[in-house]
């Protein structure tokens, strides 16, 4: 991950008078910030929607847990072969329009289009939905690559962990506004919603169409200089203990809360039978407290490190998992769903965000698009392997078994973060890294 060449943000001294922010990301740290958020943002809609709204949509048509987690799965597939993006994206030097914009730009726009094309299909056709959902993640999968190969080329290292944040913070909230979809359907209809929930992913693709990564100057002499995907520099970073740890870490540390999270909103709705309103209260819930986790997560990244953090809001989601099934007798009242959701959210999102860090950390800027997509990977993948089996879970063992199950799995993966130090990564990438940069400049 580059520092820029200069940073507006040193402080001036006599000899030398105030810089002006630029207009770039390169040069301007709070665009940074909003830039990535909003990426995120657009992200989080359409997926709170097909997560959340959609998802009550079908539930209320009579799908088991295990037909859902089915659809689920599929849906989070693309989210696993997203590594075959990695290479094609950093093979490409960018030009005038930047590296990773133009990618950007248009995944935004095919995302929107399986969006307004679902509103057509039969929902009692799940070969069809599944297909459009595939083709809708698949695009959506290939806007993450590309904003997270910018976050890894941008941004300084003493930025990761409040960007991180952000970013993560962005998703949540998106998550939330999607997840209004069942809501906002009771009053305009499901075909409307959808166009609802399309129009922002649009609006928020002008964003990277407007703002450019470095200076045109610095985008061109890149273009033509930049270091370039090759297999040497990616069998280089695959030959390396903690790169490989890495892997094992991104599919097992989310199993838990993975497995959970396939059958929660039949539980809510049908077992519980929660309205469309009730399910939207938990949502906004949701926001606020994926958010302050997020910060904290972030936070406490760059405070303690990486993986502290990590392990520690990996105990905290076991241990709310863990108490929630332990008082099903308290599931009916509102108030404990509310307690549970909040805590439960906070406690993702302070993983997700710290994680995100821990990531970028171990990425080998050479190939950064490639292996941290990679390690993303393998994070869907343990999503997408985990639907079906946390929905046959609650058809089979029932809820309160699930879960306790799932807080299990959640903690017995904390230490697998003894395995791998990312300073180990630090050392090997990064400072080969500043050493081709100095003899560049030189």
């Amino acid at each position: 991950m580059s520092e820029p060449a200069e940073n507006p943000y040193v402080a001036p001294t006599a000899a030398d008078p105030p810089k002006p922010r630029g207009t770039t990301l390169a040069e301007n740290r709070i665009l940074r910030f909003v830039f990535f958020g909003l990426l995120y943002l657009a992200q989080g809609i359409p997926w709170g929607f097909l997560a959340g709204g959609y998802r009550v949509f079908l539930i209320d048509r009579g799908l088991s847990n295990e037909a859902l987690g089915t659809v689920m799965g599929i849906a989070y597939l693309p989210w696993s072969f997203k590594v075959f993006f990695g290479p094609l994206l950093d093979r490409y030097r960018g030009g005038r329009f930047g590296r990773r914009r133009p990618f950007i730009v248009f995944a935004e726009i095919m995302m929107g289009a399986p969006l307004l094309a679902l509103a057509a299909v039969d929902p009692g056709r799940l070969g069809m939905v599944n297909v459009v959902l595939f083709l809708h993640n698949t695009f959506a999968a290939l806007q993450d690559v590309a904003v997270d190969g910018l976050a890894v080329d941008i941004l300084p290292a003493n930025e990761t962990g409040r960007a991180n944040s952000i970013m993560w913070a962005g998703k949540t909230l998106g998550v939330t506004l999607g997840s209004s979809g069942a809501v906002l359907a009771k009053h305009i209809g499901w075909q409307a919603t959808f166009v609802a929930m399309t129009v922002p992913v649009w609006v928020i693709m002008l964003v990277p169409l407007l703002v450019r990564e470095r200076p045109p100057s610095e985008d061109t002499r890149l273009g033509l200089e930049g270091r370039r995907f090759d297999v040497p520099e990616l069998l280089r970073t695959l030959r390396f203990l903690p790169t490989l740890a890495g892997f094992l870490i991104a599919f097992v540390a989310p199993a838990g809360f993975a497995l959970v999270g396939t059958f929660t909103a039949r539980l809510y709705r049908k077992d519980l039978g929660l309205s469309e309103e009730a399910l939207f209260g938990l949502s906004v819930i949701d926001a606020p407290a994926g958010v302050a986790g997020a910060l904290i997560g972030g936070a406490l990244a760059d405070r303690i490190g990486m993986r502290k953090a990590m392990g520690a809001s990996m105990a905290l989601i076991g241990i709310v998992m863990a108490t929630f099934a332990s008082l099903p007798g308290l599931w009916p009242r509102y108030v404990v769903l509310i307690v549970y959701q909040a805590a439960l959210q906070t406690a993702i999102c302070s993983y997700s965000a710290s994680a995100l860090k821990y990531f970028m950390r171990l990425t080998n800027p050479a190939v950064g698009a490639t292996q941290f997509t990679a390690y993303m990977a393998m994070t869907n993948l343990c999503y997408s392997l985990t639907a079906k089996s946390g929905g046959w879970m609650a058809d089979n063992l029932g809820y309160q078994r699930s879960i306790l199950i799932a807080a299990f799995v959640q903690v017995i993966a904390i230490p697998l973060l003894l395995l791998c130090d990312p300073r180990k990564a630090e050392a090997r990438f990064r400072d080969d890294e500043k050493d081709a940069q100095t003899a560049t400049a030189a």
